[in-house]
């Protein structure tokens, strides 16, 4: 079954049953559940079901109640009754009841498309994933050296591929901290504090995954990084490889980066 159809499916005999708890206070029977009916199901069909999150939807569903008040009931009926909405403290007094039935109706809504995904699961079987993009479609690349090649070289091509998901930037640095050196004399001086002249690595760059280890070996044929497995250990220590890259970059002290 289509995805979306299910969804909907779902969606149209909650809001029915959750809109019963409208029908007193806004009148208008077949408007009232035509329009319950219409919420209930693009609520549905916007969710991405989860099993036994009930609480969640229970809540989301409450406070979904309340714009739909403000909307339907505030401004909506008098419009079309042919009345200017008013403000002032008695109409939000005379308004409160239809409050109350919205966001019940909504905690209604939320639990029984819980309820209803959760059965449709069993007797249907779980809705289809979309295929996920995998890892061998991306392109990755590796920047070695935190340095400060390393870092305005991440920061750029992150300002570069910010709305391309279909590039990983990974950084592979010894440290989690960029120093200015130039600065050293003044913290040896106690002019200034260590950490007014780093900057972490980790909390600087956003979309750039950080990866803190030693290169002891780069396979260039093969398109692979080994990392010793601490950073202070020696590179006759055991190694751990970065997974196989799709393209390659190296970050030196001078501004030149190669790669292919």
């Amino acid at each position: 079954m289509d995805q979306l159809l299910r969804r909907v499916l779902i969606g149209i005999p909650a809001g029915l049953l959750a809109g019963t708890a409208l029908l007193i206070i806004l009148g208008h029977p077949f408007l009232t559940v035509v329009f319950c009916a219409l919420v209930a199901a693009c609520y549905s069909a916007s969710l991405d079901p989860t099993r036994g999150t009930y609480v969640d939807n229970l809540m989301a569903g409450a406070a979904l109640g309340v714009p739909l008040w403000g909307l339907v009931s505030v401004i909506g009926i008098p419009v079309l009754s042919g009345h200017q909405p008013e403000w002032n403290a008695e109409q939000m007094r005379s308004q409160f009841p239809g409050l109350i039935g919205w966001v019940i109706y909504g905690a209604v809504l939320g639990f029984l498309t819980q309820a209803f995904n959760d059965l449709a699961a069993s007797i249907w079987g779980p809705e289809t994933d979309s295929p996920v993009p995998t890892e061998a479609e991306k392109t990755r690349i590796v920047i070695l050296g935190g340095g400060f090649a390393g870092m305005h070289t991440a920061e750029c091509l992150e300002r570069q591929f910010r709305t391309n998901p279909n590039v990983k930037l990974t950084l592979i640095s010894d440290t989690n901290a960029l120093l200015f050196t130039p600065m050293l004399a003044e913290v040896a001086g106690s002019g200034l504090e260590p950490t007014h002249i780093s900057t972490p690595l980790r909390s600087s760059l956003h979309r750039t995954e950080f990866i803190r280890g030693q290169v002891s070996r780069v396979d260039l044929e093969g398109r692979r990084i080994f990392l010793a497995s601490d950073p202070t250990a020696p590179e006759s220590s055991p190694v751990r490889e970065v997974p196989t890259i799709t393209s390659f970059s190296r970050s030196v002290p001078s501004p030149t980066i190669w790669g292919w």
